[in-house]
């Protein structure tokens, strides 16, 4: 039995004993359990078992580990801005930063959007759990995002959890979409096209423009004869370094994306 004090702590253990390091959420086991389930990507049998208090890793060979999840009782008062207070202490006693962890990173990078502990805990619990590709929930996602269940970013979120489950998203990228707050008020915007064999490109752009706008800009950045463009469904374009356009040119298909210019698979 392993002891932690907060949930990051608790899955950085799990990680460093498990078999491997890719785990995804298995949802068929998690309706028959009742609680989340981890499978690793390599090898069925491995699980990472979330059961609130506890994480209990199942490697391969039946093998398993409790990991318990026991908060620290607070001993001192709370300071007016938890956040602020802890990345200037950060900053006080570290002298190397090249090897600070990864939380002190979090919290001089974003500590100041936290008031509280339990805050600034929560938010880099959904930063890790993305980071080592773990999908996060609707709850996380309107956490991040500062939306409510009732606003547009709820719908937004399912949208990108479709993406997920059909491989056109990885799961990290959800939590991109809830940090840099991409397409809340528009989920009809989160559309996909395939660009490679094994890739799919994501609309992150939602500032509708008109078809004709649209050909305009595509014919001045890439060289189109304007005649032969057809815009396909809605154009999106923030810049010149930010849209989302797909377009058909002599019989080709392109989409246009982020500065790239790619081929359609259809």
């Amino acid at each position: 039995m392993i002891k932690t004090t907060t949930i990051p702590e608790a899955w950085e253990v799990a990680y460093k004993i498990a078999d491997t390091g890719e785990y995804e959420l298995d949802k068929d086991s998690q309706e028959r359990a009742g609680y989340p389930i981890y499978r690793a990507k390599e090898s069925y049998y491995s699980r990472i078992c979330d059961l609130g208090c506890r994480l209990e890793v199942v490697k391969a060979d039946g093998t398993s580990t409790n990991i318990w999840i026991e908060p620290q009782e607070p001993t001192a008062e709370e300071p007016a801005h938890y956040g602020d207070a802890l990345a200037e202490k950060i900053r006080e006693t570290k002298t190397d930063f090249s090897e600070i962890s990864h939380f002190d990173k979090f919290v001089l990078d974003r500590g100041y959007k936290y008031k509280t502990e339990g805050e600034l805990k929560a938010a880099y619990d959904r930063a890790w759990r993305a980071s080592h590709n773990i999908l996060i929930t609707l709850e996380d996602f309107l956490a991040e995002t500062e939306k409510k269940p009732d606003e547009p970013a709820a719908d937004t979120y399912e949208a990108l959890v479709r993406f997920v489950e059909e491989k056109k998203l990885q799961p990290r990228d959800v939590m991109e979409y809830a940090h840099f707050r991409w397409c809340l008020n528009r989920p009809e915007a989160v559309v996909a096209y395939q660009t490679e064999r094994d890739k799919w490109t994501v609309n992150d752009c939602d500032t509708e423009i008109t078809e004709e706008q649209a050909k305009v800009k595509v014919c001045e950045e890439w060289g189109f004869e304007a005649s032969r463009v057809n815009i396909i469904g809605t154009p999106y374009y923030d810049a010149t370094d930010w849209q989302f356009i797909r377009f058909n040119c002599a019989g080709i298909a392109w989409l246009w994306h982020k500065e790239s210019l790619s081929q359609v698979w259809e």
